[in-house]
């Protein structure tokens, strides 16, 4: 480890102030720095609290940021530290989708976890451009966790959704396709997934936009409109 960061939150708004330390710069290394009282003189990178920074990974001195700086469905950004005015964009806000997660995985990947249209989607993006290469294939649901290291090739998740509880998922990105695979699920006695059928559909007030939803429908044969409205008083 070469480097602290250190976080400062204010509140419950979604927004933190960052600074860093270089422990190669202490005479004796962090080992002597122990039974040591004096502050360590960490240096400001962000020192406002403006936006919303999670730390994702770093090559050295070079940092990756998960953000809304300018972003309200977030981002990602990527700064040097010997250079702190000069950030970059590694991953561009959507349009229409919410960031929700970045995990950096395999060594050179990112597992992203995107909000679209009331439903999870996880893609792997390339660190260094943060172009996508891969989207993992998922039932129209949440994912509610996940999980990985850096240094390992295999990614972990918890899902869930309207006919399929709590489940973890497993994939390893060095396989060729990719594959999701199910390593610990929870069995519901008596109940039949394939009677029903979940799907998204179009909904809206009249006099507004449309907006997506999902839909529960008994049996897998049934015609269900993929666009209706309500009205309102």
């Amino acid at each position: 480890m070469q480097y602290l960061v250190l976080s400062i939150e204010e509140g419950c708004d979604p927004a933190n102030r960052l600074y860093h330390f270089d422990l190669t710069t202490l005479p004796h290394g962090f080992e002597g720095f122990k039974g040591c009282y004096m502050l360590l003189p960490f240096k400001k990178l962000v020192d406002n609290f403006d936006a919303q920074y999670q730390l994702v990974a770093n090559n050295k001195s070079v940092f990756t940021f998960l953000t809304n700086n300018n972003a309200p469905r977030y981002k990602l950004m990527r700064v040097d530290l010997n250079y702190p005015s000069a950030w970059t964009d590694v991953i561009l806000e959507s349009k229409t989708d919410v960031l929700v997660s970045a995990d950096c995985v395999n060594l050179q990947h990112l597992l992203v976890c995107y909000m679209s249209d009331v439903k999870h989607q996880l893609q792997v993006h390339d660190l260094q451009t943060g172009s996508l290469l891969h989207q993992l294939h998922l039932e129209i649901g949440s994912v509610t966790e996940t999980s990985s290291h850096r240094q390992d090739s295999e990614i972990f998740f918890s899902f869930t959704s309207f006919l399929i509880p709590e489940t973890i998922y497993q994939c390893d990105l060095r396989s060729a396709d990719l594959e999701v695979k199910v390593l610990w699920e929870t069995v519901v006695a008596n109940f039949n997934s394939n009677l029903f059928e979940t799907c998204q559909v179009n909904c809206c007030i009249k006099g507004a936009s449309k907006q997506p939803c999902t839909a529960l429908v008994l049996c897998r044969d049934s015609v269900f409109a993929k666009d209706c409205c309500v009205s309102s008083s």
